[in-house]
């Protein structure tokens, strides 16, 4: 062999690596602290965002009942038949809120209250449909119960968050004229 051609560098084994940098090392064990300091406080803005978007559904689903139930309430539905009551609306209006679940249905309130005529200001009459013309509200109240791992999660950083949000859903219309107006 010629001596030119013999390298004082040995080629690399891909076999052999270096040493890792002294910062290197510390960076994985510094990660795992961040992650456990950041992961509860992600978890208990997740279990928020979860909480509020059932409450929303919940309200929501409230709503349409309302809606259901006024509708039926105003169109006078059982006058001819003379089954016309606040039972068959409030069973209307149950009847809707058992789809959001069992819970809600049972532990919801339903009103019905009506005005004469079509000014519907102050307490009106309770549990009351109206006659023609006159207006009628169906009300539906809810004591939302919050998640308790989330109640449990605030407490543990000095927050605190109700254990029941009320929610209220109503809606008033005037009843049809299924008889003369007075």
């Amino acid at each position: 062999m010629n001596a030119h051609m013999i390298s004082a560098h040995p080629a690399p084994n891909p076999a052999i690596r270096p040493p890792a940098p002294r910062g290197r090392a510390d960076c994985r064990g510094s990660t795992a602290v961040e992650m456990a300091l950041v992961l509860p406080v992600l978890l208990l803005f997740i279990m928020g965002i979860i909480d509020v978007a059932n409450m929303m559904r919940i309200s929501l689903g409230m709503q349409h009942a309302v809606r259901m139930g006024v509708a039926m309430a105003a169109s006078g539905q059982g006058v001819d038949t003379d089954t016309r009551s606040v039972s068959l609306i409030e069973t209307e209006v149950r009847s809707e809120l058992t789809a959001l679940s069992e819970q809600v249905e049972q532990g919801a309130v339903v009103t019905v209250s009506s005005w004469p005529g079509s000014v519907s200001s102050g307490d009106g009459t309770a549990g009351n449909l109206g006659g023609p013309c006159d207006t009628v509200e169906v009300r539906v109240d809810y004591d939302y119960p919050t998640l308790a791992a989330f109640n449990a999660a605030m407490g543990l950083f000095g927050g605190s968050v109700p254990l029941t949000i009320p929610l209220s859903r109503s809606e008033k219309r005037l009843n049809e004229p299924w008889a003369s107006c007075n």
